[in-house]
C-alpha cells in the first residue's frame, strides 16, 4: 500500500492495512494500523499498536526513542523532511533534516540556529549505508542531509493510551494507541503555503513502528510501516506513503 486517504474531522477513521516489514513487505509479527485525519487546525496521525507487554525506558525529551519500541512519522517537504518518534510513555524525539543541495532554498537558510557552530546541528548521510566507500556521502542520490536535533515543531500535540499496563512483564496487555497533531500553521510555513487543510493532493509521509524483539539472548529491531521501502531505511522520502488530502 503506497496511498492512504486522510478523512475529514468527524468522519470515521480510515485505517490502513496492517503494517508490513519495511525491507521485505512481509507481514509483521504484531498488528499495527495507521489513520490520518484532516482537521481545520491540524493534520492528525493515529496509531493502533498490538503489544502484549508495552514497555518504555526513555523518559527524557529528545532521548534516543528509537532504542525503545516506538511509532514514527516523517513528513517530506521536498527541500528536506521532518522526523517524529514517540514511545509508549509519550516521550517525543524530533529532528528536522534538510538536504544540503537545497539548504539555501529552505526556510532555515538564514536562521542562525542552523549554524555549524551549534552543537545540535549535524550532517547525516543515511541510516544503513555507512560502508567505507560511502562513509561520508551515503548512497542516497541527493547525498548528505543537515540535521537539527533540537528542532521542535511549533504547536505539536501528542497523546498516548496504553490498553493494559506499561512496563509490567507479568501482566498481558492489548497494546497502545497514539495520536499526534501536526498544526497546519507550521506545515503551511514550512512549505510556503503548499501544504494546507484545503489542498487537493498528497503529502509524502512515513508511517510506521519500530519494535525490539528478543531472539534467544539476542535483541533484534523490527521495522514495520504502511509502505515497504525495499531497504531497512526510513530516510527515503521517495518511498514514503502518499497521504491524500481532500481527494477529488
Amino acid at each position: 500500500m503506497n496511498e492512504l486517504i486522510a478523512t475529514q474531522h468527524g468522519q470515521p477513521l480510515l485505517w490502513s492495512s496492517p503494517c508490513v516489514d519495511m525491507a521485505t513487505g512481509a507481514p509483521a509479527v504484531l498488528q499495527t494500523a495507521c489513520a490520518v485525519t484532516n482537521e481545520a487546525d491540524c493534520l492528525v496521525v493515529h496509531f493502533r499498536c498490538e503489544e502484549p507487554f508495552p514497555t518504555a525506558t526513555i523518559f527524557e525529551r529528545d532521548g534516543i526513542v528509537f532504542q525503545d519500541n516506538d511509532v514514527e512519522v516523517f513528513i517530506d517537504f521536498g527541500w528536506g523532511y521532518y522526523e517524529f518518534e514517540m514511545n509508549a510513555a509519550g516521550t517525543v524525539y524530533e529532528v528536522m533534516h534538510v538536504w544540503r543541495d537545497s539548504f539555501a532554498a529552505s526556510p532555515f537558510a538564514s536562521d542562525p540556529a542552523w549554524s555549524i557552530a551549534n552543537p545540535d546541528v549535524y550532517t547525516f548521510a543515511g541510516d544503513f549505508d555507512r560502508r567505507p566507500e560511502s562513509f561520508w556521502e551515503g548512497t542516497h542520490p541527493r547525498g548528505v542531509r543537515i540535521a537539527h536535533r533540537a528542532y521542535d515543531l511549533p504547536g505539536l500535540e501528542t497523546t498516548v493510551t496504553v490498553n493494559g499496563t506499561l512496563n509490567n512483564p507479568a501482566v498481558r496487555s492489548v497494546g497502545w494507541e497514539a495520536t499526534v497533531r501536526f498544526p497546519w500553521k507550521a506545515l503551511v510555513h514550512l512549505t510556503s503555503g503548499r501544504y494546507h487543510p484545503e489542498m487537493v493532493g498528497s503529502i509524502p509521509m512515513f508511517l510506521g513502528r519500530f519494535q525490539q524483539l528478543a531472539v534467544g539472548e539476542q535483541r533484534v529491531t523490527a521495522a514495520w510501516c504502511v509502505s515497504p521501502h525495499g531497504v531497512l531505511d526510513t530516510h527515503q522520502p521517495e518511498r514514503f506513503t502518499q497521504v491524500c488530502i481532500n481527494p477529488e
